[in-house]
């Protein structure tokens, strides 16, 4: 049974996930989960600059795109919350907003990445603070072209109902 797992493991590395699978491989494989994962954006405004900034982690040499510049994140474990994977790559978070949904085909297969905003209280060791307008190069581009841009658009409509309302001037 070892050397079928190892052989199946092995074949399906060259099944590309955004490329229809056929009848018989689905049939084979819907016993197998979508992946779900937690991620987070943390935003904050530069204090002397006042530029959005975002806090990302450098993936791993074992993680799945090594080196690359993420949001902090995880595939979930069987039985774990969605804040628990935080504390698990080393985030301590003091608040956690559902911002949405983001379902993709990636190298590892169908992910659901559940967004979320996060205030941190402290930065982990392998994060940094980027300028939204500034991000690098080596990033996880689902993470560049959506994940930040929704929590950007999020953390805006947030910030524009706590804003005090002006009254218009009366008219005389």
């Amino acid at each position: 049974m070892r050397l079928i797992k190892s052989m199946a493991s092995w074949l399906l590395g060259y099944v590309d996930p955004r490329e229809p699978l056929g009848s018989s491989l689905i049939n084979a494989v819907s016993r197998l989960p979508i992946n779900l994962a937690a991620d987070a954006v943390c935003l904050r405004k530069n204090a002397d600059s006042g530029a959005l900034e975002v806090l990302l982690t450098q993936r791993g040499a074992s993680e799945s795109s090594p080196g690359e510049w993420c949001c902090p994140g995880s595939v979930l474990s069987p039985g774990e919350q969605p804040e628990h994977v935080l504390h698990r790559v080393g985030m301590t978070i003091s608040d956690f907003t559902f911002v949405g949904d983001y379902f993709s085909a990636a190298a590892r297969g169908w992910m659901l990445s559940r967004v979320h905003q996060a205030k941190l209280a402290e930065v982990p060791a392998t994060g940094a603070w980027w300028p939204v307008e500034q991000l690098p190069n080596n990033m996880v581009p689902k993470h560049r072209e959506q994940l930040i841009p929704m929590a950007i658009k999020a953390f805006h409509a947030q910030r524009a109902k706590l804003a005090p309302k002006v009254a218009p001037a009366p008219l005389t």
